[in-house]
């Protein structure tokens, strides 16, 4: 679960309806044809390979401001084929959708290895000289089929060979970039979480906060303030206020939202106090809370697991979530009532049957 797909699972309209009726749809007056259209129908890995060119284009005009977490996604998923590919006993890897274009292990490990390398190094050159190169864009695009792997267990098959008018079309993206419009004063946060927050829908992480002005990247090529877009931002503002920016619940510096339509070159933005007051902010964040855990989820249980998650080592955390959260609408509320375990310590059961009753418990839901 995330944030994205509990605003859009088909059992929570009444979320969606809440958010309709209490931030009514601002105005919207951009209005300006496309500058750089999709050369491709490659829109999924153009539009992530974008996000991390963007992030590299930001650290090199915000060095001193500059703020990301300490790994890239695709990072975690370089180190699980790797050790995937080094302790299979097969010498073949089958990849793609389909699965149905074969490379012999040890070929495949040498190109990920390989372009993970060359990629990590492009990328320091960057970051100091500022140069774009296609193959640093080049270098992007692997990373977006990295990240395909950590999201949805696909591996690439074309890890090795990417798309020329792929691109082409990021450096005409890239090249609309102002960068008077993303220099930012005093912090610039790329893909930055919402602690407790981001634990509550099972993980969540913006595109952009620019000192105080949180901005989420669109490559569409539609130039419109869409409602779910519009949901989107303001969902990761009241997931702020749960659990502030990164891991400090302090850090509350969101005044103002955003979206910025890549494709047209265009940033569009607005103050969060046209949508309403503070109250009002947090009167409907109380009622987030209780719509997203059924009322089995208190801010200070969140932040106790919080706690738990910061003690665990890296590789647990990335191993399993934190919580098994599940939204259900209100008609499917009324015939059954979903539990919400934390994580515990247990030690082990000897009896094989006992085991097997604990494990029929916790799967088993409470009729009203």
């Amino acid at each position: 679960m995330s944030l994205t797909s509990i605003l859009s699972d088909i059992d929570n309209q009444e979320l969606r309806n809440k958010f309709k009726t209490e931030f009514l749809r601002p105005a919207f007056t951009l209005k300006t044809e496309i500058k750089a259209p999709p050369l491709t129908t490659n829109w999924g890995i153009v539009g992530t390979a974008f996000d991390y060119l963007m992030r590299f284009y930001l650290q090199h005009h915000n060095k001193t401001t500059f703020i990301q977490s300490e790994t890239w996604v695709a990072d975690h998923s370089y180190q699980s084929l790797i050790n995937q590919f080094s302790t299979t006993k097969q010498t073949e890897i089958k990849t793609g959708f389909h699965r149905d274009k074969i490379f012999k292990t040890k070929d495949l490990t040498k190109i990920i290895a390989d372009q993970y390398n060359q990629t990590k190094l492009n990328y320091s050159k960057f970051i100091s000289n500022g140069q774009l190169t296609d193959d640093l864009i080049a270098n992007t695009i692997y990373l977006a089929k990295l990240d395909v792997y950590f999201r949805a267990g696909i591996i690439d098959h074309n890890f090795d060979n990417h798309n020329p008018d792929d691109i082409k079309d990021l450096h005409s993206i890239i090249s609309l970039v102002d960068n008077r419009q993303f220099t930012a004063k005093e912090k610039c946060y790329f893909n930055p979480t919402f602690g407790v927050g981001s634990i509550l829908v099972g993980g969540a992480d913006a595109d952009l906060i620019i000192d105080n002005t949180l901005i989420d990247i669109k490559a569409t090529k539609h130039l419109k303030l869409d409602r779910a877009h519009l949901n989107q931002v303001l969902g990761y503002y009241i997931l702020s206020l749960i659990g502030g920016v990164n891991n400090n619940p302090k850090d509350k510096p969101i005044e103002n939202i955003g979206l910025y339509f890549a494709r047209h070159g265009e940033l569009w933005s607005l103050p969060l106090i046209q949508f309403g007051e503070k109250r009002k902010f947090e009167e409907f964040k109380s009622w987030f809370i209780s719509y997203v855990s059924r009322g089995q989820m208190t801010l200070d249980e969140l932040q106790d697991l919080m706690l738990s998650h910061k003690a665990k080592p890296k590789s647990e955390k990335l191993a399993k979530p934190i919580t098994k959260l599940k939204v259900v609408s209100n008609k499917t509320a009324t015939k059954k009532k979903t539990t919400i375990y934390k994580e515990t310590v247990a030690k082990p059961v000897k009896k094989k049957k006992l085991a097997n009753k604990q494990k029929t418990i916790v799967k088993k839901t409470t009729k009203k």
